[in-house]
């Protein structure tokens, strides 16, 4: 089988649209032979458009190629609330799910993620109190619905990752999710007070020490933007490669085409048939 993971497409940002894209994705897709497309978030700054165009895409497909998404911080910023973000509202929506590949030994396990501050460059310098505060005033996440703290939605995170790898022990699990789950991902530096503090919203290193626990053997994700080359972390492989912007204010790209960067950015995950 024959998996295909992309992440921080970010369409509206880069100002291309995604119903026309999604043509040329799915073609792309059959003319490879990918039988699973798994995206994990960032694709709108709404959701209501990310479940469209995901169900588009499915429809484009039709039976050849099962797709599945999960929501970035982007994505949650219009659109959807709290309750809904953790509810199974379509079949589509990867959060807090699980897929078993028919006739192998793999699972996919999808959870959008979050981060508790761990990841932070000025660790406990900083209270949690402050961290919130610059958030709400800096950061596009304060226009996520939240009734609860960043910590709380973190151990949801956590406790639902677990309770996945515990029903899919012995398994060969593919862990998807948006946010950044070790540090050695990070870059830092002392020389920049704004990514100092936005460090802190980046993951969870709670969250790379679980999957280590529990051998996982694949895990993808983004919302870095940079792009990393597969690395062995804790006995599983780590797949950092996003899309990422491609804009006037920020060119993160190789190229100045968005589907270019879309093929040369998407992770390729080949399961063995079980023996």
């Amino acid at each position: 089988m024959k998996i295909g993971i992309s992440v921080d497409n970010h369409f509206d940002v880069n100002h291309e649209d995604g119903q026309e894209r999604l043509k040329q994705q799915a073609a792309y897709l059959v003319a490879h032979d990918y039988q699973y497309y798994l995206n994990a978030g960032d694709t709108y700054n709404d959701f209501g458009k990310t479940l469209a165009y995901f169900q588009s895409l499915q429809r484009e497909l039709g039976s050849a190629v099962t797709v599945r998404f999960l929501a970035g911080n982007h994505d949650l910023v219009n659109g959807i609330s709290y309750a809904e973000a953790q509810s199974d509202l379509d079949l589509l929506y990867f959060h807090e799910k699980s897929l078993a590949i028919p006739g192998t030994n793999a699972v996919l396990v999808g959870n959008n993620g979050w981060y508790d501050y761990s990841l932070s460059e000025l660790g406990t310098s900083k209270t949690d109190a402050e961290y919130a505060q610059w958030k709400r005033a800096f950061w596009i996440d304060r226009g996520i619905d939240q009734p609860v703290s960043d910590r709380e939605r973190m151990q949801r995170v956590l406790t639902t990752t677990e309770a996945a790898l515990n029903a899919n022990a012995g398994r060969q699990v593919v862990y998807i999710t948006h946010f950044v789950p070790d540090r050695s991902f990070l870059v830092y530096g002392i020389d920049r007070p704004y990514w100092q503090m936005a460090t802190a919203l980046m993951g969870s290193q709670a969250l790379g020490d679980l999957l280590g626990r529990h051998a996982v053997s694949q895990v993808a994700f983004g919302h870095l933007h940079f792009r990393d080359r597969p690395r062995l972390l804790n006995g599983g492989v780590y797949y950092h490669q996003p899309l990422g912007y491609g804009n006037k204010r920020l060119f993160e790209w190789k190229s100045h085409d968005w589907l270019t960067e879309w093929q040369n950015t998407l992770v390729t995950v080949n399961i063995p048939a079980e023996k």
